[in-house]
């Protein structure tokens, strides 16, 4: 329980100085690579739905006090996406990095979709044509936390 809680508070950290990091190299990284999504999606596959809906509760919320905008938008689609992505993980083979990519990728594109629903709601415009680089934040996501766990797994195993 200790070591669950240790490297899920690291990875929080490491998600708020990645994501400060390439804020301040370039604003576009940003938006290509969501630090916090990855940490919602690993959080989910590895340890559960309980543990994927309170990350991206908390991930969500943190995310949402770097963007200047309506608080709990980022929170309420990362917390759907990593519920469901850490109920249906448990019940799939995601053994190998390629389903895991694919898995992630959906899940990834889930959330995004929320995220740009609840945008257009609130502000009644369309953020997909404002900003392009949107459509490639699953693509990134899913390589990048598909490849974290499968490290996070060989690691673990090794201990």
């Amino acid at each position: 329980m200790v070591r669950k809680g240790l490297v899920l508070f690291l990875g929080l950290v490491l998600a708020f100085v990645l994501y400060s990091l390439l804020g301040n190299l370039e604003p576009n990284l940003v938006i290509l690579v969501n630090a916090f999504s990855i940490l919602v999606f690993f959080s989910a596959m590895v340890y559960g739905e309980v543990e994927g809906a309170v990350m991206g509760t908390v991930a969500g919320l943190l995310q949402d006090g770097f963007s200047h905008s309506v608080f709990g938008l980022a929170g309420l689609s990362q917390t759907i996406s990593g519920f469901l992505a850490g109920w249906l993980s448990q019940k799939l083979n995601l053994s190998t990095f390629y389903k895991r990519a694919v898995f992630v990728f959906f899940f990834s594109l889930i959330q995004l979709l929320l995220w740009v629903f609840f945008y257009f709601l609130i502000f009644k415009k369309a953020l997909l044509y404002t900003q392009p680089a949107l459509y490639l934040q699953p693509v990134f996501t899913s390589i990048i936390t598909s490849s974290v766990i499968g490290f996070y797994r060989k690691l673990s195993r090794a201990t």
